[in-house]
């Protein structure tokens, strides 16, 4: 019988988990690239997860990962194979300590996922499934994000001029704003979920994911469920009356992941226009929730990378100022951690003009130092810093990414009305004020 322990490289996701995504073939994870169209298409206009599973190229693309790789998990699997290189923790890495971690999240179920494996598999055997709404309201505009996930910042986009990489020719036909999804036919595969995973858009703003918290409650399911939230942190509306605080308590248990660029005011400027004070005054009441977990997660971009220190040290203040809380037992007996530490993920050069690979070596030098400068911080927990010193140390300089995302920062600037050198000097010598 085969052991995922004895596998190279292996991942769960694409025997678990499913992606569901209206407006795109389903895929079995959020970092996957190249995925084809499928060429099944269901009564809803899309794959059905159920159909694509037995999918040539789906079937294929499984096999791989029992037998070792091959050149489909080299199409598909990039940004894993890219962020083991050079980051911390890639998503294959996180999604294989769940099942396989003597703390795993579901360690209870690896027994299953093994043999499923060894069986024909035909069957979906999902226990994960990550949805992603049919609609990109977005309320902020990050500068790294695109159009396709944000429908404001697709707005400015078009307001200045601006096109990129990231889905502003597909926002034109306005099909986000307008695709409605029918939770319903998610019926059958939340019955044997054990995690629900919630994306934007922002999540809490879009009325289809409280439609599919709503109907896992309603069915009696949510009790055996995780509930895993990714959340800009500003917005808790309600929706027919009530807001995420109303369902939390409902399920086995909920993470909420607080997407942040900096530890403080500084992030007001790259994810425009929030306020910081707005998302740790949510955040606290995330945390009073009963067994929710609050975690902080990065996108590892050419501004972020070498203020990644001070969010680690924000965050482990922020668990000290918790003290005897940090960790909490409730009456059910079920144990969570408040506070912890989310590793960023790197934005690579494929187009993204805020790939890392645009910090001038001068500033990057600088970046480098600050690393050693907070002492023991290269010993924390969860992140490995000293990948990260040496992808700063050995990354190339890629001189036409960097004008390009200069040219992103001073256009969108002159339109915010806020200035990159204000909140980051060392970045003077290349800012051109427009």
């Amino acid at each position: 019988m085969t052991k995922i322990k004895d596998l190279e490289w292996f991942c769960p996701q694409p025997f678990m988990n499913t992606l569901v995504y209206r407006t795109v073939a389903p895929m079995s994870c959020c970092v996957i690239k190249n995925w084809p169209k499928s060429k099944i298409k269901s009564k809803y206009g899309t794959t059905d997860p159920k159909e694509l599973h037995n999918e040539e190229e789906y079937v294929n693309f499984r096999n791989e990962f029992l037998n070792g790789g091959g050149p489909l998990t080299q199409k598909y699997c990039q940004v894993c194979i890219e962020q083991e290189k050079h980051s911390t923790q890639s998503h294959r890495q996180i999604y294989l300590d769940k099942f396989t971690n003597e703390w795993g999240e579901y360690r209870e179920h690896l027994e299953n996922l093994e043999e499923y494996i060894n069986t024909d598999m035909s069957e979906p055997n999902f226990k994960t499934m990550e949805y992603v709404a049919p609609n990109n309201f977005c309320n902020l505009r990050c500068n790294m994000c695109g159009p396709y996930n944000s429908s404001s910042l697709a707005k400015e986009n078009k307001d200045i001029g601006l096109h990129d990489a990231y889905g502003m020719e597909q926002f034109k036909d306005k099909t986000l704003k307008k695709q409605k999804d029918n939770v319903e036919d998610y019926v059958d595969i939340l019955k044997n979920l054990v995690e629900l995973k919630l994306v934007g858009g922002e999540t809490l703003a879009i009325k289809e994911n409280y439609d599919l918290i709503k109907l896992a409650v309603e069915m009696g399911v949510s009790k055996n469920m995780s509930l895993r939230i990714t959340t800009n942190g500003t917005l808790t509306p309600k929706f027919d009356g009530k807001d995420i605080f109303h369902y939390i308590p409902y399920f086995k248990e909920c993470v909420m992941t607080i997407s942040i660029e900096f530890w403080g005011e500084k992030n007001n400027y790259l994810r425009f226009p929030s306020k910081w004070e707005v998302i740790m005054k949510n955040a606290r009441k995330f945390a009073d929730c009963p067994r929710t977990r609050i975690m902080f997660a990065t996108t590892v971009n050419a501004l972020t990378i070498g203020y990644l220190p001070e969010i680690a040290d924000g965050v482990y203040e922020l668990r000290e100022e918790y003290g005897s809380r940090s960790w909490i037992t409730d009456e059910k007996g079920l144990t969570y951690s408040l506070w912890s530490w989310a590793s960023g993920s790197l934005v690579w050069g494929d187009g993204n003009q805020y790939a890392p690979s645009s910090v001038p070596l001068d500033i990057r030098e600088m970046y480098m130092n600050k690393y050693f400068e907070h002492g023991d911080f290269m010993k924390k927990e969860y992140v490995d810093w000293q990948k990260l010193y040496n992808y700063l140390e050995d990354m190339p300089f890629d001189k036409e990414l960097h004008k390009e995302m200069m040219k992103d920062i001073q256009v969108r600037d002159k339109h915010r009305g806020t200035c990159l050198t204000d909140i980051f000097p060392e970045w003077e010598p290349y800012y051109e004020k427009l």
